[in-house]
């Protein structure tokens, strides 16, 4: 990984009730996350993951130690953003 690399954080969970929990906990004490698919280089029992953003891992940390809420981990992976991903011609 490059030293300038952005790096994505994806707070990962092993139900689906646990990751709404901790979203609307997250909303509800002004951190920002996206609920998203978990990437399919991180292996965890449930399909859903918060993505959040480096510059908002420190309060949502925090949130997931004051809600009591359980998680899987948190898996930092370096952005991949393939613009020709799509691309078809």
């Amino acid at each position: 990984m490059e030293p300038s690399a952005i790096i994505d954080y994806y707070v990962l969970f092993h139900n689906h009730t646990e990751g709404m929990a901790l979203y609307q906990y997250i909303r509800s004490h002004g951190a920002n996350a996206r609920i998203c698919p978990v990437p399919r280089s991180v292996s965890a029992c449930c399909g859903m993951s918060l993505l959040v953003l480096e510059e908002d891992i420190a309060a949502v940390r925090r949130c997931v130690e004051d809600s009591g809420i359980s998680i899987a981990g948190i898996a930092e992976l370096p952005r991949d953003i393939n613009p020709h991903r799509d691309r078809y011609c």
